[in-house]
Order: structure tokens, then C-alpha cells, then sequence
């Protein structure tokens, strides 16, 4: 994961990201009218982003020979910024559990059709299959695809969450869209036994760049960067007219070499 996206979860902004960056290239500080320059922004804008970022502890402001110099936070002081970061969400999620037993909740209604339409949306499909704790799923996933939408890290996430509860999953990966899995051993294992995780590569007369997985009565889409979008549909008729269409596709397949 990128530095600009880790700082993005301690809430900076992006522009507040670049200007640290930029500061880490100055281990011995430098002053606005530097950081302008290197930058291409005005200087009260990088005022700006330096204040946010001295409030946040990201960043420390000394006085030079000809004036005010900025440098980066140390190392240790940082990293506890994001154990603080953690134990508070850690608080809140406690204290969230404790508010929801005091009260009395009606089951919630489950629509059929949910449509996502942001940057999340397969993070939040990725969940949505956890959360139905399936014991099998059939996959369709031209992955060279979703890589460009799904950083590696939540797909290891999930695959290690999967294997924890036990969820077995049947992959089928066209072949122009397949990838060489020693360049990506985030990804891994790739061990049949011990990832829970069946692969096997399309002909390559067959290929299409939107993903989708059948879990159970429902089948989630994820789309490619392209159109960058997520559905779930909640049915039982298209659950298995795909999954009829899965097992033909599966047995015309050949099974992944490592």
C-alpha cells in the first residue's frame, strides 16, 4: 500500500499527503518557499497543509537562519499516532456493540438489488460474502482486472478471513486476464489444500473483463476500472442460471500449473 493512501487513514487529505512526502525528502527541513516551488502551489496554500499536518503530529516546525523550517515527525512518534488511531476505533466499536444490546432492533430488510457506485464497491462485496458464510463459491474473475481496483492487501485480507471460516471457493480465470502468481505471493497461498481454493484457466476463445461471484441465492458484479461499479442481486432464478453456466465453463477448463 502507498504512503498517500496509508496517511489517508489517519484522515489527510491527499494534498496534505503529498506535502509529507515532499517533506520526506528533506530530512533536514526546508521552508515554504521550497516546498512552493517543488510543489507547484501557492505558498499560503502550503501554509495550509502544513498546519493541518502540525495539528495531526505528522510534522514539526523549527526556526532556520532565515526563518520558519519544517521537518517530518519521527518515526516512533508517527507509528503511535496510528496505535492511538487503532485503540479508538477499537473504543468505538465497543461501545457501539454496547449501545445495540440496549436497544431492541427489528430484523432489517434485505433488498434485492444493491448497487454500488464508488471506489469501495468490491470491498464492501468482499465483505458481503463473508458475511454470508457460504461454505462453497463459484467465481468468474478475470483478476488481472480487478487488481487494477482492488489493492492486494484486501484481497489478502479476505482470503485470510475466508480460510478462517472455512469458505471454499472455485475461481475461473480467463486466459488473457490470468496472472503469474510468483509475482504476487500476497495473493497466495496457492496450495489447492491449503488456501481452500480451486483455480482453473479458461480457453482463451472465452473472456470478459466484469467479475462476478454466485454465493448461496445471490451473485455480486464487479465491474473493471473501466466502468468501476458493484450490484449484488439477491436471486435465486439468476444464482443458478450462472451457476449452470459456471459448471459448463468448468469442465471445458484446464486446471492452474503453478
Amino acid at each position: 500500500m502507498k504512503i498517500i493512501d496509508l496517511l489517508e487513514k489517519i484522515d489527510c487529505t491527499d494534498f496534505e499527503a503529498k506535502t509529507f512526502l515532499a517533506l520526506l525528502g528533506e530530512p533536514e527541513g526546508t521552508s515554504v518557499l521550497s516546498l512552493s516551488k517543488k510543489l507547484n502551489l501557492p505558498r499560503p496554500t502550503i501554509y495550509g497543509h502544513l498546519e493541518s499536518l502540525i495539528e495531526k503530529g505528522l510534522v514539526k516546525k523549527g526556526i532556520g537562519e532565515f526563518g520558519a523550517v519544517f521537518f517530518p515527525e519521527d518515526q516512533e512518534n508517527i507509528l503511535s499516532i496510528y496505535n492511538e488511531k487503532i485503540e479508538e476505533i477499537k473504543r468505538a466499536k465497543e461501545n457501539f456493540s454496547e449501545a445495540l444490546k440496549s436497544k431492541k432492533f427489528e430484523a432489517t430488510y434485505q433488498p434485492k438489488f444493491v448497487h454500488y457506485s464508488t471506489k469501495d464497491a468490491a470491498k464492501s462485496i468482499l465483505r458481503d460474502v463473508l458475511r454470508s458464510r457460504e461454505k462453497e463459491t463459484y467465481w468468474f474473475w478475470p483478476l488481472g482486472e480487478m487488481l487494477k481496483i482492488i489493492p492486494e492487501e484486501v484481497l489478502n485480507n479476505f482470503n485470510q478471513e475466508r480460510i478462517k471460516r472455512d469458505m471454499r471457493i472455485n475461481v475461473l480465470w480467463p486466459s488473457k486476464r490470468k496472472i503469474k502468481t510468483e509475482e504476487h505471493p500476497l495473493l497466495g497461498p496457492w496450495d489447492e489444500k491449503e488456501s481452500l481454493r480451486k483455480i482453473r484457466i479458461l480457453p482463451e476463445k472465452i473472456d470478459q473483463t466484469l467479475g462476478y461471484a454466485i454465493y448461496g441465492n445471490k451473485v455480486a458484479f464487479i465491474s473493471s476500472h473501466r466502468e468501476n461499479y458493484g450490484s449484488i442481486i439477491d436471486s435465486r432464478e439468476l444464482a443458478q442460471t450462472l451457476k449452470a453456466q459456471f459448471d459448463y465453463f468448468w469442465k471445458i477448463s484446464k486446471p492452474l500449473k503453478n
